[in-house]
């Protein structure tokens, strides 16, 4: 059987514990990507249907997020919503936002050392995506994992879809050009 190196074992340790981390609702400390919340505390968009032509579009995020980008990526489940239900039009009839406190979690070298920090790493396979450490180089026990306060932004969108721009309001967007004009999502 071979042996491992300590800096391997520590590794995978790292790998471990993120990737045991990713499923918990704690923040990451990058922005958060376009991406469907798996659970009710999760990152990502949700949506509540309210009418046949009208929805709550909610997008969770990391307050590290550009503000744009959430506010992009609500308008854009939108436009995809009201293209699955055959709808051209959709207008954003009312917004809110909220933060609240949370937790991120960092790596990062012990005190004493350079502070390096080690940005995490997307891997995805079939079943989704998730942050796993990066491999380093060092003695074993320079690494740590710190709880840093943050503030998740909860931004939701009620929009109302339309066959005309008539039938929503003056400021409608068409549903085409929203999908076409697809934000940069990681």
């Amino acid at each position: 059987m071979p042996m491992f190196s300590r800096i391997q074992l520590v590794s995978c340790s790292l790998a471990a514990m993120l990737t045991l981390g990713g499923c918990s609702t704690t923040s990451s400390p990058g922005p958060t990507p376009y991406q469907a919340a798996k659970t009710e505390n999760a990152y990502g968009y949700s949506s509540v249907q309210l009418s046949d032509s009208e929805y709550r579009i909610l997008f969770k995020a990391s307050e590290n997020t550009p503000a744009d980008l959430v506010q992009q990526y609500t308008v854009l489940r939108g436009a995809e919503i009201a293209k699955r239900q055959g709808y051209d039009w959709l207008t954003v009839v009312k917004t809110d936002i909220q933060r609240k406190k949370s937790t991120a979690k960092k790596i990062v070298r012990k005190e004493g050392r350079e502070g390096h920090v080690f940005p995490p790493e997307q891997q995805c396979t079939m079943s989704g995506c998730q942050e796993v450490g990066q491999p380093f180089d060092g003695p074993v026990g320079e690494v740590e994992v710190d709880n840093v306060p943050t503030k998740d932004v909860y931004y939701s969108i009620l929009v109302r879809f339309g066959d005309s721009q008539v039938s929503t309001d003056g400021n409608a967007l068409r549903v085409s050009e929203v999908l076409n004009n697809r934000p940069e999502t990681d």
